[in-house]
């Protein structure tokens, strides 16, 4: 009869493979969500009009925990960030705010400069007439720049979605799973 020989080196060969097969599946997963949150992070950036300020590029964060079954990833928008984009990126709301016109001088990022300044001062004034609320620069005298005395409206409107979280979110997730073989779960929530 003959016997087999080495079946030790072959248990330890199979455990330190499949040990590292299980790294670089984890590796995979969390390089490959790195990517999506940065993909993420490009498209709201993309989206907004005039460009993206500093506290909307860095809305998403990205956050992965391993343990001895597997590795969670989480892709996310920070508390603020996300109180403050929910109505551009999740549900439409209704704007309370200033819309410029055309006579109004804008900050880089569009909106009036001096607003709040200029209002505890005096030198702009809010005009109710039924729905909406115009803002008047009161230094601009000339009867004939009548139409440039107003700098802002304000009136009930639906802000539009510029991103649609979610769903990008979605079908980058879907993308990222695509190639990997394995137990995976997403959630959303």
């Amino acid at each position: 009869m003959s016997s087999v020989s080495g079946i030790r080196n072959v248990q330890r060969y199979i455990n330190r493979t499949g040990q590292d097969l299980g790294r670089n599946f984890q590796k995979e997963i969390i390089n490959r969500t790195r990517i999506l949150s940065k993909n993420l992070q490009t498209g709201i950036t993309n989206s907004v009009d005039r460009g993206a300020v500093p506290f909307t590029n860095r809305a998403v964060m990205f956050t992965y925990q391993k343990t001895s079954t597997g590795v969670t990833c989480e892709i996310f928008v920070k508390k603020l960030q996300a109180k403050y984009l929910y109505n551009v990126l999740v549900k439409e709301e209704a704007v309370r705010k200033f819309v410029p016109t055309s006579s109004a001088r804008l900050t880089k990022q569009g909106n009036i400069s001096g607003l709040y300044t200029n209002l505890k001062k005096g030198r702009y004034k809010i005009v109710r007439q039924g729905n909406k609320e115009r803002l008047i620069d009161t230094n601009v005298k000339n009867k004939k720049n009548n139409k440039k005395r107003v700098i802002g409206i304000r009136e009930d409107k639906r802000r539009k979605l510029i991103y649609d979280f979610y769903k990008e979110a979605n079908a980058g997730a879907r993308l990222v799973i695509s190639g990997i073989k394995g137990t995976l779960r997403i959630t959303s929530g």
